[in-house]
């Protein structure tokens, strides 16, 4: 079963990776309709273990998943124009 990072994206647009690991989610894969559940907005993550995030509103605060990378250490480089910060 998947497990995913959880994300938190203000109204400012400031995204926080939150400690919380998630994996009883069904898998995410699109439906005929082109939604499978409520992660549906995806966008790339700068800066952040994970590379993609799946936000459940497309726009301002909104909780998101990402799946985990397979070498948690691994971290790209952050944005000059986005703020990120991981929770403690």
């Amino acid at each position: 079963m998947p497990s995913y990072a959880v994300y938190i994206r203000t109204k400012e647009g400031y995204i926080e990776r939150m400690k919380n690991v998630v994996s009883h989610l069904p898998p995410i894969t699109p439906s005929p309709s082109g939604i499978s559940n409520s992660y549906v907005h995806e966008e790339p993550l700068v800066g952040f273990p994970e590379s993609t995030v799946l936000w459940a509103a497309r726009t301002g605060p909104s909780v998101g998943i990402a799946p985990l990378s397979p070498d948690p250490g691994a971290r790209a480089t952050r944005s000059p124009s986005v703020e990120v910060k991981e929770s403690a």
